[in-house]
C-alpha cells in the first residue's frame, strides 16, 4: 500500500538510505523520461518518481550504485521546472516538470 507524502517546501531532503535509482523511458514514440528514486526518509520508505526529466548528469555511475544516503535538493526554477540535484557528493543532476512522493508501507 502506498500513500502521498509532501515533502515541498523541505530542503535539503535527508535521505537515509538511498535504495533505488533507476531512469527510464516512458514511451516509446516520444523521448519522455522518468526518474524512480526509493529510499529511507525519517524512517519511512518513500518512492519519488519524477516525471518528463531532461538534463540529466550523473557524475560516476559507480558512485550513484553505491549511494548510501545523500542530501536531495529540489527548487522550481523560474520556467515551470524542476532542478533536482544530490548536493553531498554531487553525484546527481536533472530537471523534471513535476514530481510525486509516496509512502511505502
Amino acid at each position: 500500500m502506498a500513500n502521498e507524502l509532501n515533502i515541498s517546501g523541505v530542503s535539503p531532503i535527508l535521505l537515509q538510505h538511498i535504495k533505488k535509482w533507476r531512469l527510464y523511458r516512458e514511451t516509446d514514440r516520444d523521448a519522455i523520461y522518468t526518474i524512480e528514486l526509493a529510499a529511507v526518509y525519517h524512517s519511512r520508505t518513500i518512492v519519488v518518481l519524477f516525471k518528463d526529466v531532461s538534463a540529466v548528469t550523473i557524475r560516476d555511475m559507480e558512485t550513484l550504485s553505491d549511494l548510501s544516503d545523500g542530501l536531495l535538493h529540489i527548487e522550481m526554477q523560474p520556467q515551470g521546472m524542476y532542478l533536482v540535484e544530490e548536493w553531498e557528493e554531487q553525484t546527481f543532476r536533472f530537471y523534471c516538470r513535476q514530481y510525486e512522493v509516496t509512502e511505502v508501507e
